[in-house]
């Protein structure tokens, strides 16, 4: 059997399989729908909004726009979550109006319009078009994918060069078509739920999402070494980075906008969402049950795409990475999984979107045209109609192949689906307006759709069918944020919401159009039919005929079974009995037509009356809810004084029993607790009293005459009105006795400048009581000399500008000699000042505290004056201080390294001459242990005294610990120790050369006291991640360290363990200096050991990001000391002569043509014979005090020589000034004692250099 008939065999037994599930779910749909388990499968049911556009697409999208794929997702997320209460606004409505579609409960909603049902069905079913192509281009592509027809190629290799007879589209088809009309077109009613077919589409749901997540974790897991892995080589791939880095813009809002959209008007959502909806709890479940489904199958996208940008060619298309890379992995069975998955999502939605689509075409198309040509028939329609359905599916289904056809392998699954969200969300603006806006008319929304269907059609979907059509739509203003396609998106979205505004605005709406606004609108109005009239039998009889017709007698005769409706109201429950199997706008055209031809025998009279009782009881229903929801209580009576209107709302505010009011009663009869009532209708003008009733409240009545006799008394709940004025005069009374009780005093005068208010401070400060102010001017009352003095404030404050200042007081009552006084202007509502209040508050005490404050303040700056020059040149002194250390640091550097570097080079010259001399070997390891204490104690004291500056950057370890690992290797060979480096890929940021010296201590100390036991010793540097970055280890499995010993180790010349590696003992300084080091760098360091258990020393960094620029700072100098190419010409320069001469000696036993010299200028004069320039110059950077250093000695040898002269700076002085001196003319730097073997590679480098 070939692998496509396994494939094919495959795929019908799991179609099978879901065809006896949803058999099954069918026959015990009774036990499990309305149970437990009804809500879980509709929430899963509702995850046919993943098809395989998500399946497969989703990824393509990852590739290509990074992270927006998840938008899609979170559009229908959001509505769910958050506009639930739309959502079951909307299934409330469906169930009232029984419609089976999205067009039907439009044309419901606009006055059972069959012209706005027909537009909304002929755009969803060419909208609907690509969506379905989606589905078949990637079933049929995943099928030659896995049977082996093609590998790797684009979709459209598979498409647009085979024949039709041989494309697997073309099969994939027919058999979509076969499993929808077994699946979802096998009954009359298309509004009948699907029970049994839920129940598969909720399996399927589950299928497909644990294929993806089985790839997902499949790839990651097996394909790469889990999800750091698989990150760390994403990282190095530049088509992966916009999915690392996501940019936000404007296409985030619109496609969330449009997926919301989308996720409400597709005909299938809709379908499945609203017509299948059939537990109160369901909603309640899929409002976090869907989310979270969307959550887990978009969980492996961006791993998925990351996979196959890093394992797969360019060739693979990336909507497919999810099938092609495990099937390159060899995982077969998975594989097979994985397309039954996305067979799963594609034979869902197109089995309900074609059964939703079918009905719609049937329903709104069809079926009217057929019940005009055959209304005189009383053939079973309604299997007429079942035909039309199942026609339709196949119809839709070719459509579909077509586009198929044209479009194959041009656009990504994802871009198709886009397209045909955009043509549903079309629906939107009418459906969401029309749930709120009363005023939204027809005419509004035929002409709002058909303005925005143009514009898809013009500015989306036609660029798609014509290949290299570029954008319809220019970017002009703000729609230069969004691509082409959310372009056409915004602005089709804003045509239909314009054109349906205006459109209703313009419209003169008729009664149908009132009655199904306030159906979908208000609370019932018109289709409240809860007091019925009697119902006509005759009538009712031959509506029941009519409707079995199409439903069937059986169904008919229950339907019209206890109906106490007649008239309208009978013909509004008729079309909507019928809607449920043809359609809202094919019903009402079935029972006008019926009524047009007579088809049964009502008297028109007999309906004429009926229709105007339901009119009168109407209109005085409504004026009874207009009464009852007024505010205000209402009754009016007669000239007589007898009752003849009234709401519950009079009895309520009069304090009177509802059933003590009825049509004709007496006022005189009314209770005799509002006795006066009779007496203000006795007057004949308007009166108004007020009552207290028993809990409390105060009614107000008002009595107003009526031009033709008679009274209209309002009830007006006056309680909150009478507490507040209560309220008013109990907050003034504690206004008082709060402010003659505070220590301020307080005054308020108008805007003539008279008092209006004082508080008892106030009087006392004025001596005089308060009938003393009250009234009277200012002037009057403070004095003339007062006033003069007080009057510019006055006048400011007046002017609206508050005013704040200190001011002496004459001897008073309230003994104040100082005050602050505040003046804050009074503004009315328009901004005018009406007067202001007027604030002092004694400072007397503050006044005399502050002048104590000053004088010991003053005291005190005199004391920190003096203290701070102490402290200033006590700083100057340490300042110097350390000036001095430095100078002394730099200067040590030189006079302690100069002889020690003489000495080491006669030393190297001797060992060229005497290869095997003992004595010159004890003596070179003599100078090495003082050049080692030399450079430790340097180090030390550069570390104490600031002298080094770290230069912290980004450095990857890897080569750096290699470095070291070949450095070391020697010794530990030598010693028979097995030393080891894990490697690392990590990057971190620290200064390279510091932290080379810190693992430099490590490796010398692990490698000198490593022994200690019968085991072979070991040494292992490595890494592992710590919380805070990268902790780097040096472990051995010596003897260890205990611990009341760790701490001293870190401190100079503390030596546990005398005998070492070969006798050489350690200086007691490397972990001194490692403490210095990593403190200044701020890097934690570590040790955990136990004795007889080894010892691990440890340090932390920060990680950094990848830096390739840095790589060259932890390369090591690898360059050999082998024998030098020729005889090169070097010039030494150095002002002490034994350096010379060493040099000298050491540079002629290597073969070198050598002239030394103490200056640059004497050096000049030597080699006046030669022929040539020098091949190397080393040149000693301190050359006397009186002498140029060596770095400008080097630039004026390069004035006679040319710039291209190699150069060696031979300094002890690390200073970074003098480094970047010697950077800015590329010099080499060599420090003192220079080592021979790194002064041999150099001169071998720079003479094969020199040679080339």
């Amino acid at each position: 059997m070939s692998q496509s008939s396994l494939i094919l065999l495959l795929s019908l037994a799991y179609l099978g399989l879901l065809f006896v599930i949803a058999h099954a779910g069918e026959r015990h749909a009774i036990n499990w729908s309305r149970g437990r388990l009804g809500p879980p499968i509709y929430a899963l049911s509702l995850a046919i909004y993943c098809t395989s556009w998500t399946f497969y697409g989703s990824v393509g999208r990852a590739v290509s726009n990074g992270l927006d794929f998840a938008l899609i997702y979170v559009g229908p997320a959001l509505v769910i979550v958050l506009a639930w209460p739309v959502m079951a606004r909307i299934i409330a409505l469906a169930k009232q109006q029984n419609v089976t579609s999205i067009a039907d409960i439009l044309g419901a909603r606009y006055g059972r319009s069959r012209a706005v049902a027909v537009i909304a069905t002929l755009i969803a079913v060419v909208g609907a078009m690509p969506y379905i192509a989606l589905q078949l281009q990637a079933v049929s592509f995943s099928f030659e994918a896995l049977s082996g027809e093609i590998a790797g190629a684009s979709p459209a290799a598979s498409a647009l060069h085979v024949p039709i007879w041989q494309d697997t589209a073309l099969i994939v088809t027919l058999l979509m078509a076969a499993f929808t009309i077994l699946f979802g077109v096998r009954h009359v009613e298309a509004s009948e739920q699907h029970r049994g077919m839920m129940l598969a589409i909720a399996i399927e749901s589950l299928v497909k999402l644990c294929a993806l997540l089985a790839g997902g974790v499949f790839i990651v897991w097996s394909v790469f070494d889990g999800p750091a892995a698989l990150l760390n080589e994403a990282r190095s791939i530049p088509a992966a980075s916009h999915m690392l880095h996501p940019e936000i813009n404007a296409n985030w809002a619109a496609l969330t906008v449009l997926s919301g959209f989308a996720f409400l008007c597709l005909p299938r959502q809709f379908h499945v969402a609203v017509v299948e909806h059939d537990h109160p709890k369901s909603l309640l479940a899929a409002r976090w049950m869907f989310p979270l489904y969307l959550v887990a199958i978009n969980l492996f996208v961006v791993p998925i795409a990351m996979a196959g940008l890093a394992r797969l060619d360019a060739g693979h298309a990336p909507d497919f990475y999810v099938l092609t890379l495990p099937l390159s992995a060899g995982a077969d069975w998975l594989t097979a999984f994985i397309f039954i998955g996305g067979l799963s999502a594609a034979t869902s939605m197109v089995a309900v979107a074609c059964m939703a689509l079918s009905g719609m075409v049937g329903n709104e198309l069809v079926m009217p045209w057929l019940l005009r040509r055959r209304q005189e028939e009383g053939a079973n329609l309604g299997q007429l109609g079942l035909l039309v359905r199942r026609l339709a599916v196949v119809a839709i289904l070719l459509a579909a192949y077509a586009y198929y056809r044209t479009i194959a392998g041009l656009l990504p699954l994802v871009t198709i689906g886009l397209i045909s969200f955009c043509a549903v969300a079309n629906f939107a603006p009418p459906l969401l307006i029309g749930l709120y806006w009363r005023r939204a008319h027809r005419h509004g929304v035929i002409a709002g759709l058909l303005g925005g269907f143009a514009v898809w059609f013009w500015a989306i979907l036609w660029p798609t069918i014509q290949p290299g059509q570029a954008s319809t739509l220019p970017p002009w203003g703000p729609l230069a944020y969004f691509d082409p396609l959310l372009r056409g998106f915004v602005v089709g979205i804003a045509v239909n919401i314009a054109l349906l505004v205006v459109g209703s605005l313009l419209a003169k709406p008729m009664a149908r159009d009132r009655q199904q606004a306030a159906a979908f609108v208000g609370d019932g109005g018109p289709n409240d039919h809860s007091k019925p009239v009697s119902p006509a039998r005759n009538e009712l009889d031959q509506l029941k005929e009519l409707a079995a017709r199409f439903i069937g007698s059986e169904r008919a005769e229950e339907a019209f079974r206890e109906l106490k409706l007649s008239g309208a109201a009978a013909v509004e429950f008729t079309e909507r009995l019928l809607s449920g199997t043809i359609g809202a706008a094919s019903a009402r055209v079935v029972v006008t037509t019926a009524r047009r031809k007579g088809l049964w025998m009502l008297g028109s009279m007999r309906e004429m009356l009926d229709e105007a009782t339901a009119a009168i009881r109407y209109n005085a229903d409504l004026l009874r809810r207009t009464l009852d929801h007024m505010g205000l209580g209402l009754a009016v009576f007669d000239a007589t004084g007898k009752l003849e209107v009234w709401n519950d709302r009079f009895a309520d505010l009069s304090g009177l029993e509802r059933d003590s009011l009825a049509i004709g009663v007496n006022i005189a009869n009314l209770p005799s607790h509002i006795p006066s009532l009779a007496a203000l209708l006795d007057t004949g003008q308007v009166a108004m009293r007020e009552i207290k009733l028993a809990d409390g409240s105060v009614t107000e009545l008002r009595v107003d005459p009526l031009a033709g006799g008679g009274v209209i008394v309002t009830a007006n709940d006056v309680t909150a009105r009478v507490r507040a004025a209560e309220a008013l005069r109990d907050s003034e009374r504690r206004t008082r006795i709060v402010t003659d009780n505070v220590p301020v005093l307080i005054a308020y005068i108008d805007r003539d400048e008279h008092y209006r208010f004082t508080n008892r401070p106030y009087q006392a400060s004025l001596k005089g009581g308060e009938g003393a102010t009250e009234g009277r001017h200012v002037s009057e009352v403070l004095g003339p000399a007062r006033y003069r003095q007080l009057k510019p404030y006055i006048d400011a404050v007046l002017a609206g500008e508050e005013q704040e200042f200190e001011i002496d007081f004459p001897t008073n009552d309230a003994k104040i000699e100082v005050a602050r006084g505040t003046y804050i202007p009074h503004f009315d509502e328009s901004g005018h000042v009406l007067g202001f209040f007027l604030l002092y508050v004694d400072i007397t005490e503050r006044r005399l505290a502050e002048e104590a404050l000053r004088n010991a303040n003053e005291g005190l700056e005199r004391r920190v004056a003096t203290r701070t020059a102490e402290l200033e040149a006590a700083r100057a002194r340490a300042e110097e201080a350390n000036i001095d250390k430095t100078r002394f640091i730099a200067a040590a550097s030189h006079d302690l390294l100069q002889p020690l570097h003489a000495a080491r080079l006669f030393v190297a010259a001797l060992s060229e001459r005497h290869v095997a001399d003992e004595l010159v070997a004890k003596v070179d390891l003599g100078l090495s242990s003082v050049e080692a204490l030399l450079d430790a104690l340097l180090d030390i004291a550069k570390l104490d005294a600031g002298a080094i500056k770290p230069e912290p950057r980004a450095i990857p370890l890897g080569p750096l610990l290699k470095s070291l690992t070949d450095a070391f290797a020697p010794l530990a060979e030598r010693a028979d120790i097995e030393l080891r480096m894990v490697p690392s890929k990590a990057w971190v940021r620290t200064d390279p050369a510091l932290l080379r010296r810190v693992l430099q201590n490590y490796l010398s100390n692990a490698i000198r006291y490593g022994r200690g036991n019968d085991r072979r010793p070991r040494v292992l540097m490595g890494c592992r991640r710590i919380p805070t970055g990268i902790r780097i280890e040096v472990r051995d499995n010596g003897p260890g360290i205990a611990a009341n010993q760790q701490a001293n180790i870190y401190q100079e010349f503390i030596r546990l363990k005398p005998a070492s590696v070969g006798g050489e003992r350690g200086l007691g300084l490397g972990l001194a200096i490692v403490d210095r080091i990593a403190r200044m760098l701020g890097h934690p360091r570590g040790l955990v050991s136990a004795p007889g258990k080894g010892a691990a020393f440890t340090i932390d960094l920060p990680l950094a990001m990848a830096d390739p620029v840095s790589l060259k700072d932890v390369q090591p100098d690898l360059a050999r000391t082998g024998a030098l190419a020729r005889m090169p010409f070097v010039i030494c320069i150095d002002d002490e002569e034994q350096v010379r001469e060493g040099m000298e000696v050491l540079l002629q036993s290597w073969g070198c043509d050598v002239i030394t010299a103490a200056s640059a200028d004497l050096a000049l004069l030597a080699s006046a014979g030669r022929t040539g320039p020098p091949d190397l110059l080393l040149i000693d950077l301190h050359l006397g005090d009186e002498q140029p250093d060596g770095i400008n000695e080097i630039a004026k040898l390069r004035d006679a020589w040319g710039d291209d002269v190699p150069a060696v700076l031979i300094t002890a002085n690390r200073d970074p000034i003098v480094m970047a001196r010697a950077k800015a003319l590329s010099l080499d730097v060599l420090h003192k004692p220079v080592k021979p073997a790194r002064l041999r590679a150099l001169i071998a480098q720079r003479s094969q250099r020199s040679v080339a």
